[in-house]
């Protein structure tokens, strides 16, 4: 029986979720230091490493991960 391969943004959603757990930092710091208001930090960076999204995040969003934990690009991807 074969195992059921992650798609390529299912892959990206995990190395987001390592990526912020290793950082030390709350959704709410990651969304903040990303741009997002107070009120809606937590949420939208909890959207973002949701594997049940329905959609596929942004290169731009992808970038503004990245910057806010410090990290290249190129570790998420």
């Amino acid at each position: 029986m074969a195992t059921k391969q992650a798609s390529p943004a299912e892959q990206v959603r995990a190395n987001l979720r390592r990526a912020a757990e290793e950082c030390g930092m709350t959704q709410e710091e990651i969304g903040l230091r990303m741009g997002y208001s107070r009120g809606g930090a937590r949420q939208a960076v909890s959207r973002l490493l949701n594997s049940e999204s329905g959609t596929d995040p942004r290169l731009s969003t992808l970038l503004a991960f990245a910057k806010a934990l410090g990290r290249p690009l190129k570790e998420i991807l």
